[in-house]
């Protein structure tokens, strides 16, 4: 679902589960002719329905579930026989390599997916294929092609108006993960979502970047911002 922020820049959301009821793996099969076919958007749909099912075989439901009725919460009565009928789905997905471990991620951020290229952004295991944290430490190569990749996605998602990219590349410049740090794109990044919506970023969260800035720093960030916003959310020949 797209919701329109202004003339031109966009946030989007899922509102549906990843997966819908039924055998996993024909479910993939179905979506697979039109992701062979270069539909990121099918492709981007056995992506999730993989991560459910990979997230649910992995996972420790039922100790999650003891924690949550030890902690006095409300559960759902049915809920270890609703994960058992879930993970019998799962079954048959889970057992062949070429559909349960293809890189259906990295494929649909290819495709054009945008929700795709968002999430391989923010999730390197699954985009470079590693299977764990210590894998991916020894995968330098990859990881340093994921950072260049993730970033064109970010820059070239932010450039079309989606404000999740907008986002994304603010945290990129304040914590330096994918880049070196840099404030003062930082606080750029931060004025245009606030100029788009307070919702999206808080006077508070703004004026704790500002305060690490110098008056030029602050002046070159505001310069920034205009070119950030007029190439994000202003429609040609827009104001």
């Amino acid at each position: 679902m797209l919701q329109q922020v202004g003339a031109k820049a966009y946030s989007i959301y899922r509102t549906k589960a990843w997966r819908a009821a039924g055998d996993a793996k024909q479910q993939v099969l179905a979506l697979k002719p039109r992701s062979d076919a270069g539909d990121g958007l099918a492709t981007y749909e056995i992506e999730l329905a993989v991560r459910d099912c990979r997230d649910l075989i992995s996972g420790e439901p039922e100790a999650s579930w003891q924690a949550m009725r030890r902690a006095g919460m409300r559960t759902d009565p049915d809920f270890l026989s609703k994960l058992e009928v879930r993970l019998g789905e799962c079954v048959a997905l889970s057992q062949d390599p070429t559909l349960y471990e293809a890189p259906w991620l990295a494929r649909a951020a290819e495709q054009g997916s945008v929700e795709a290229q968002l999430l391989y952004a923010i999730d390197v295991r699954t985009a470079v294929g590693a299977a764990s944290a210590s894998e991916l430490a020894e995968r330098e190569e990859d990881v340093l092609a994921w950072r260049e990749t993730s970033l064109r996605y970010l820059h070239a998602l932010a450039d079309g108006g989606n404000v999740e990219a907008l986002s994304g590349l603010q945290s990129v410049h304040e914590n330096g993960y994918r880049a070196a740090k840099d404030p003062v794109a930082a606080y750029a990044y931060g004025q245009v979502l606030q100029r788009l919506s307070l919702s999206f970023w808080s006077d508070a969260l703004l004026a704790q970047s500002r305060q690490a800035l110098s008056a030029s720093q602050q002046q070159r960030a505001a310069e920034q911002a205009e070119a950030i916003y007029r190439r994000c959310c202003v429609l040609p020949g827009g104001q």
